[in-house]
């Protein structure tokens, strides 16, 4: 499985060891189609994979543990890359940041359970008892926060890229 690719980043200042702190603020096009297509991959493979988590727990723990980082990478994607071109184009407004953080504290909630709900499979696949409502808790959870991401945050990451676009061509 191949994790979900970073939009280009800009060129280090020497420090390779150190990360960069600054958040990008500049809008992608192809960032949520990334992303959409990275959590559609993620869900299809849990999809396939549950039939044999019921059949033999044990032999997929490996790539449960894999579908838990693939979901961990998106979830670093959208908080580097999404959240703060958000955020930056809400910040004049108060209602719509209050709105904006609202979302964001709804995707944090989901993301949480579903990491605890894919600890709790780990859990469930290493001592064999009680895999088969686990894995639908994980399939429930992961089906939720690809909702709420698909329906809230990466439309309006996309109008607002929109914006931007139309507005630097009327300028």
């Amino acid at each position: 499985m191949t994790l979900p690719e970073f939009p280009e980043q800009g060129s280090t200042d020497g420090t390779a060891d150190v990360p960069q702190r600054r958040p990008p603020l500049k809008y992608e096009p192809m960032l949520v189609p990334r992303l959409r297509a990275a959590q559609a991959a993620l869900n299809s493979r849990f999809t396939e994979l549950a039939p044999a988590i019921l059949h033999d727990p044990a032999a997929t723990a490996r790539t449960i543990e894999e579908c838990a980082r693939q979901f961990a990478a998106i979830r670093h994607i959208e908080t580097i890359w999404l959240h703060p071109v958000l955020a930056h184009a809400v910040a004049a407004d108060p209602g719509a940041r209050s709105q904006f953080m609202e979302l964001r504290l709804i995707g944090l909630m989901l993301a949480r359970r579903l990491l605890r709900c894919f600890d709790e499979l780990m859990q469930a696949v290493r001592a064999e008892v009680y895999v088969a409502d686990t894995t639908a808790q994980v399939a429930a959870a992961l089906a939720r926060y690809s909702r709420h991401s698909d329906e809230a945050l990466y439309p309006l990451y996309e109008v607002i890229g929109e914006q931007r676009q139309e507005a630097t061509q009327v300028a």
